[in-house]
């Protein structure tokens, strides 16, 4: 059984989503909130397997709670399941460590997948067109490319600051610059909430 922990700002979207996936005999939903706080709250020190958590959450986005999971030793897989999609949020989520990416758009059973797959290790992120990952290159420090790089690959911040001869909070730090470089806007204004079963969509594009 594979124990999921869902995060978004729309109570609509968590409470669809926690049917869905709640309805499939081999993963549970642990916790569901609107905010980290409250997730981690729900999980009052549990693990779980998986994190699929919104890009846009208002003040914050996926990215963010990505960069965090992931510093600590038993990181959950993450999902970034978003209606911004694109090849920079697919290098921003790279560079935040998360797993996996799901477009809003896409039929649920793509989620449904996708979760089982992180959960068994794998990253599920589709290459970038070679024009989109130098635009991402040159909004970098040439000081950071490196370390970016080995983002990229799935690196670990011990084995980069091993590599580099540095602290793994100094990769931390450069993380977290790259991935501010990188991230795309963000807005607020969405279309109607569609919240689909079957091969319906989960979305929230109009």
């Amino acid at each position: 059984m594979h124990r999921v922990a869902l995060l978004d700002d729309h109570p609509a979207v968590l409470a669809g989503l926690r049917r869905l996936i709640d309805a499939e005999p081999d993963l549970a939903v642990v916790a569901a909130a609107t905010t980290a706080q409250e997730v981690a709250q729900q999980l009052d020190g549990m693990r779980t397997d998986v994190l699929v958590a919104d890009y846009d959450l208002g003040p914050s986005d996926g990215l963010a709670h990505s960069l965090r999971a992931k510093r600590r030793a038993e990181a959950p897989a993450i999902v970034i399941y978003s209606a911004y999609g694109g090849p920079a949020l697919i290098l921003a989520a790279r560079a935040a460590g998360a797993d996996a990416i799901v477009d809003k758009a896409e039929p649920v059973g793509r989620l449904l997948t996708t979760i089982r797959g992180v959960a068994a290790s794998r990253r599920i992120l589709p290459a970038v067109p070679r024009h989109a990952f130098e635009a991402a290159v040159s909004r970098l420090e040439d000081e950071d490319l490196a370390v970016f790089a080995m983002l990229l690959d799935g690196a670990s911040a011990p084995a980069i600051a091993e590599a580099l001869r540095t602290s793994q909070e100094e990769i931390h730090r450069r993380a977290q610059r790259i991935v501010g470089r990188l991230r795309p806007a963000r807005s607020s204004s969405f279309g109607e909430l569609a919240v689909g079963t079957g091969s319906a969509p989960l979305s929230r594009r109009s």
